[in-house]
């Protein structure tokens, strides 16, 4: 086994006998107001996170999934607030993220940390990448003037870069290299979990695997924490532990990689995985083509919002709503077909969308 596959298993292994989630998101839920008219008034909402629930644990990288406008990037930006939650909680080692004030979240700020998808907007253009560096290490009082100024050159070097950059503005990089100042702006504070907000989408394809790379060695140098969202499966398959697969706003599968990869639970998932490409042209895959369009999340369907585009899809599936919960082998789904619904929440569901 190769050295970087040896880190990985034993770090799978780790998150395994861990019970204590660093990151634990509960009932999660975040609306946008839809206002109409002179006045502006409230008129319905985008359900952009729909009661997301999960857990992500020392160590790991949690990859969240879907197609663009599912939610994912909302998520990351709520677990941090810098957007506020509608409902649900957020406890970071124990700390309620949501309730913290002042220095609490100051010191919370510290240990959690994002990099954007683009890293050229993420960046400001007036300001040397030295600068931007300097000026979060003296915002949180760990490091000012020749000491900054070091830490910023030692934390470049870290991430690939040369120390002499520290004077250089944005524009005068590549987008590889941008992306590399935005991971050491964020690894400057040393936080112990990062969200990893589509961090290669943007880049060519020759660079995404040295970003993916340097994310994996400053994990196992530092026992860094992951929340990586992705739409790219191939990606997922080579950096994440754990696979979360969000439609709609929803979580609607959560496991383990190999066992996602090798057999996925909700017909959405099946989908996903029939899309990725295979290198061996003498593989021929099933290809699940998805009939219609995402459904709107201001107005989303009764019952799974899958169901309009699941080819397995049965009447129960418009009637009622299907719970994220565990199977045997502790993964999780939200399908009908993986947790067969009881006679009498069928029954309820049916008299409910009578009643109505």
């Amino acid at each position: 086994m190769s050295e970087p596959a040896t880190r990985k298993a034993e770090r799978a292994s780790a998150v395994s006998e861990s019970n204590e989630a660093v990151l634990a998101v509960r009932n999660l839920k975040k609306y946008f107001p839809i206002k109409t008219g002179v006045l502006s008034r409230v008129t319905g909402y985008v359900r952009a996170v729909d009661d997301v629930s999960f857990g992500i644990y020392p160590g790991e990288t949690f990859a969240l999934v879907g197609e663009s406008g599912c939610g994912k990037s909302t998520t990351g930006q709520v677990l941090l607030r810098l957007l506020l939650a509608t409902a649900g909680s957020v406890h970071f080692r124990g700390e309620d993220v949501f309730a913290a004030t002042g220095e609490r979240m100051r010191r919370l700020r510290k240990q959690m940390q994002i990099v954007f998808q683009d890293p050229y907007s993420a960046l400001n253009p007036r300001m040397t990448v030295g600068a931007a560096i300097r000026e979060i290490l003296q915002v949180h009082n760990i490091a000012r003037g020749e000491e900054a100024f070091e830490k910023a050159q030692e934390v470049l070097v870290r991430c690939g870069l040369d120390a002499q950059h520290v004077g250089r503005y944005p524009h005068e990089f590549s987008g590889g290299q941008r992306q590399r100042v935005v991971i050491a702006r964020a690894l400057a504070l040393e936080p112990s979990f990062i969200v990893a907000d589509e961090p290669i989408s943007a880049l060519d394809v020759s660079i995404q695997s040295q970003i993916i790379n340097l994310l994996e060695d400053l994990q196992d140098e530092f026992g860094l924490t992951y929340l990586f969202i992705s739409h790219d499966l191939s990606v997922v398959k080579h950096i994440g532990d754990r696979v979360g697969v969000m439609y709609l706003g929803k979580l609607v599968e959560i496991g383990g990689k190999r066992e996602f990869y090798h057999e996925p639970l909700h017909p959405y998932s099946q989908a996903l995985l029939s899309a990725v490409p295979v290198s061996d042209p003498l593989i021929k895959k099933k290809r699940i083509i998805l009939a219609g369009d995402v459904p709107s999340p201001a107005n989303p369907p009764p019952g799974c919002s899958f169901h309009p585009r699941c080819p397995y899809a049965m009447n129960v599936c418009m009637a009622l709503v299907p719970q994220l919960k565990p199977t045997e082998s502790g993964r999780y789904a939200a399908c009908h077909l993986v947790h067969p619904p009881d006679a009498d929440a069928v029954r309820e569901a049916s008299n409910r969308d009578a009643h109505y």
